[in-house]
């Protein structure tokens, strides 16, 4: 699991704290690869049909998750450049 998908309550340092800016973009970049990279994935199946009736369901919560795993990382950088702007 990585730094932004970990909870981190708002009263704690954002675990990016300590970094420079390069290794969060590094941790940006990790964590934004693999939900776009399985939702590139939903959506060409979505796109071209290549999935049953009955698991079009099973796909759009799929397809929701990633969304979610994305606004996460959103949330993860906005939370970082606000601590970055106190200091």
């Amino acid at each position: 699991m990585t730094q932004t998908q970990r909870y981190t309550p708002s009263h704690e340092p954002h675990p990016w704290t300590e970094l420079t800016p390069e290794q969060v973009l590094d941790e940006v970049v990790h964590d934004l690869y693999s939900p776009l990279s399985a939702l590139s994935s939903e959506v060409d199946r979505l796109s071209t049909g290549a999935f049953a009736d009955d698991d079009l369901g099973v796909l759009l919560a799929q397809i929701r998750d990633r969304i979610d795993d994305l606004s996460r990382v959103v949330v993860a950088v906005k939370r970082y450049q606000a601590e970055r702007g106190q200091r």
